[in-house]
């Protein structure tokens, strides 16, 4: 087999393959066989008609499932002894075939770009830095009351402390109920701090049977808009959250907590390490983003398309029966999220090309403590963890890319910068680089 290869762009190259007559024989043979076998030619029993008349009469199909077939065991070949690593699917540019004589195609491919590592060491990166306060703390332990917490139907709202069942209706700026706007039986928990306060101000002296008509502005982060609406209040619920004492305690933790003091402790704890976390997550995001905007290359749409569809199948799984909605128009989604698809692909070649210069490689001993410590995590047996992840390519990648991370991380000239707890996210834009 003859492979000569050459360069189109860069992302594209071209390969031209041509084998000797003999060589391509025992595909026409497999395919003429296989066809012959399960014929029904009248006059013959099956698997007996002769070569020649099948020949005559379906010759034309025949000849084209063979050459496909050889195609596609040729191409593969080529790719290998040239160790070539196309990105996608070939396409198929031209093919020379005569009888007896050599049989030549030639096919065009994507690849992935070439690509000079520009520098990544030193790189200066901000490290949101958020404390932990005592508000934090009070609003988790009231979090936890609030599970535990009884209701009882009342008349009349006297605090914050009530939960609401009402019927919504959105009305315009004359004050007119606009059809088709019309929410019943609603629940709102007068406490849930989510929600803008120039709308429940007016309800915390509500009652029972009453109409409250509440204008206020919604703010979605990126933008703001006035409502408008009338609340009927059908139902009253007052919430009585348990004291906080040792009694609460055993009940509701079963000995774990010594003291409320204790429980503060841990609750501060765990938020730190929260904190801690997305601290750490918000540099690794601003490593991988500075790489990306210190190099400029082409992106082969295979792999763009590659990443729309593992983007698609994210949105489909979040779907009520992990479906798409009927109307749902990829041409129109590709091109909102189109930045987002290019940094993703941009990253997963650097990656690579990161993995082998730093030469990260993941050994049995990553993958054995990984199990070890999700085994602790979630109370699974280590063994069954390790099985499970020892032939799992999705656990190899996530060690390998956390190794990675920590090298660029050791690279970066980090500075601290306290922040507000929540202040960060509002801030920062998420980017997916696992």
């Amino acid at each position: 087999m003859e492979i000569q290869t050459k360069q189109i762009t860069k992302t594209k190259e071209g390969a031209e393959i041509t084998v000797p007559a003999e060589d391509i024989k025992p595909h026409f043979d497999k395919v003429y066989e296989d066809f012959r076998a399960k014929a029904d030619i009248k006059g013959f029993r099956k698997g007996k008609a002769p070569r020649s008349l099948i020949q005559k009469m379906y010759g034309d199909a025949i000849e084209s499932e063979a050459i496909n077939e050889a195609i596609n065991e040729l191409y593969r070949k080529a790719m290998l002894e040239k160790n070539l690593q196309p990105v996608g699917d070939p396409v198929l540019k031209n093919v020379d075939y005569k009888a007896d004589g050599n049989f030549t195609f030639s096919v065009e491919y994507e690849v992935l770009p070439e690509i000079e590592l520009q520098e990544y060491k030193g790189i200066q990166i901000e490290k949101p830095v958020q404390k932990v306060s005592d508000d934090l703390i009070e609003r988790e332990l009231r979090g936890i009351r609030l599970n535990y917490a009884t209701r009882a139907e009342v008349d009349a709202v006297t605090d914050a402390y009530h939960t609401l069942t009402v019927d919504i209706q959105e009305l315009d700026e004359q004050g007119v109920a606009i059809i088709g706007k019309r929410s019943p039986d609603q629940t709102m928990n007068l406490y849930d701090e989510r929600y803008e306060k120039d709308l429940i101000d007016p309800l915390l002296k509500a009652e029972k049977d009453g109409e409250y008509v509440v204008k206020y502005s919604h703010d979605h982060g990126d933008h703001k808009h006035d409502v408008h609406i009338k609340v009927t209040v059908k139902k009253i619920e007052k919430v009585t959250l348990p004291e906080l004492d040792d009694q609460f305690l055993k009940d509701t933790f079963k000995g774990t907590f010594e003291s409320v003091a204790a429980l503060r402790e841990d609750i501060g704890k765990q938020i730190q390490t929260m904190f801690d976390q997305e601290g750490s997550r918000v540099v690794r995001d601003r490593i991988a983003d500075e790489i990306v905007k210190r190099h400029d290359f082409p992106i082969p749409e295979a792999l763009l398309t590659k990443v729309f569809d593992q983007m698609i199948e994210d949105v489909k799984s979040k779907m009520p029966n992990q479906k798409l909605p009927d109307d749902f128009d990829r041409h129109a989604f590709e091109a909102e999220y189109y930045t987002h698809a290019e940094w993703q692909a941009k990253w997963s070649i650097l990656r690579d090309t990161l993995f082998e210069t730093e030469e990260i490689q993941v050994d049995e001993k990553d993958i054995d403590e990984r199990a070890t410590k999700d085994a602790a995590q979630y109370g699974v047996g280590k063994d069954k963890v390790l099985q499970f992840y020892s032939s799992n390519q999705q656990v190899f990648d996530s060690i390998r890319h956390g190794k990675l991370m920590e090298v660029l991380e050791s690279y970066a000239a980090i500075t601290e910068k306290e922040v507000k707890p929540g202040e960060e996210k509002e801030q920062q834009k998420t980017k997916i680089i696992s």
